[in-house]
């Protein structure tokens, strides 16, 4: 967090979860079919009234494997925030965290 409780322009996540799961994810995030770069990491998702782009990477990890039977995939997701205002990167992350969240105790 900044000094004003705002994400950072830059915000990076470790996530239970696949590139396809991620993909989804996004389209229901912005409304639309994410688009990817040419090396198919990077997805520009149009946020705001201003419909400015804020980039995210999408880099698979090893699974995290519990007890040597459970496996969990994993990803190191970033979130490049820098075009957006205090007020809208915390209403983002916030959108963002209640997209991806998942069902449980």
């Amino acid at each position: 967090m900044t000094v004003d409780g705002a994400p950072p322009e830059m915000v990076e996540k470790v996530m239970s979860i696949t590139r396809a799961e991620f993909e989804a994810g996004l389209k229901r995030l912005a409304g639309t079919q994410p688009r990817s770069n040419a090396q198919g990491n990077y997805v520009l998702v149009e946020t705001g009234p201003e419909r400015q782009t804020v980039s995210c990477s999408f880099e698979a990890l090893p699974d995290a494997v519990f007890g040597g039977r459970m496996k969990l995939p994993r990803a190191r997701v970033k979130l490049d925030l820098a075009v957006l205002s205090s007020k809208a990167r915390a209403e983002f992350v916030a959108l963002f965290d209640r997209t991806f969240q998942r069902g449980g105790g």
